[in-house]
């Protein structure tokens, strides 16, 4: 495969995860608390006015949310670190897709529960969801840390400032273009999941499941393909075949 396709597939994946972040977000900030699950900046900023007005009330929720999320990037980053010992070093490791993988079985039981209160859970409840987006978007979060090029994938401050920078210097050749796919999706992956929570709220955080199911199947089925070609040449290189022809 060459490198310009290999850049061009990654960037299609990670345009499916910050579609994933930009859906959920949307939700937790219209119907979950009102706050963000991984645009951690502006949960401080929340913070930060909360103070300032002697109004802490509305700040909880944005506390709540940064906590799940600093808990998502530790549990990620050590379960990353510890999937990954003795393995290959590759542009997209197993060990993120492994993340991931952990990450959609939060993200799924978070669906379960949106589902089963119909999409109206009680206060305690929301509190748990809140927590537990914010979760799923920290593990994502750590995941990318260990793909090649570092993709922001569920904050793009630092992404949009990389593109304009590399475009604005006629370094267009260096510019990510997953940095770019990755801020159009963010935009679909929000626009989809408003859509939902205004005219059928019990699917509105199924897009973003969706989609971190196609990057896990993905990325599962080119790791079985990148372990079945290593194979092949150890194979050949023990098989009888190969023995009588050096002996």
């Amino acid at each position: 495969m060459t490198e310009p396709t290999e850049r061009r597939r990654q960037a299609q994946l990670i345009g499916l995860l910050t579609f994933a972040s930009g859906g959920i977000d949307v939700v937790t900030l219209m119907v979950i608390g009102g706050s963000f699950t991984s645009v951690i900046t502006g949960n401080l900023i929340f913070i930060g006015r909360a103070i300032g007005t002697s109004s802490l009330s509305p700040a909880l929720h944005a506390i709540m949310a940064v906590a799940g999320y600093v808990a998502g990037v530790a549990v990620g980053s050590r379960l990353r670190q510890l999937l990954s010992r003795r393995a290959p070093q590759r542009p997209w490791p197993r060990s993120a897709t492994q993340v991931l993988a952990v990450e959609w079985v939060i993200l799924a039981a978070l669906n379960a529960a949106w589902i089963g209160y119909h999409a109206a859970p009680p206060t305690a409840v929301n509190d748990v969801l809140l927590v537990a987006a914010a979760l799923a978007l920290g593990m994502q979060g750590a995941a990318a840390r260990s793909i090649k090029g570092n993709p922001s994938t569920t904050y793009m401050t630092g992404a949009l400032t990389a593109l304009v920078e590399a475009l604005s210097t006629g370094g267009r050749r260096t510019a990510d273009a997953s940095a770019a796919v990755g801020l159009l999706c963010l935009v679909a992956g929000g626009a989809c999941s408003a859509v939902l929570v205004e005219q059928a709220s019990r699917a509105a955080l199924l897009p973003p499941l969706a989609a971190l199911a196609l990057v896990v199947v993905i990325m599962l089925r080119r790791h079985a393909k990148e372990e079945r070609t290593e194979a092949v040449p150890e194979h050949a290189a023990g098989s009888p075949e190969s023995d009588s022809a050096f002996g």
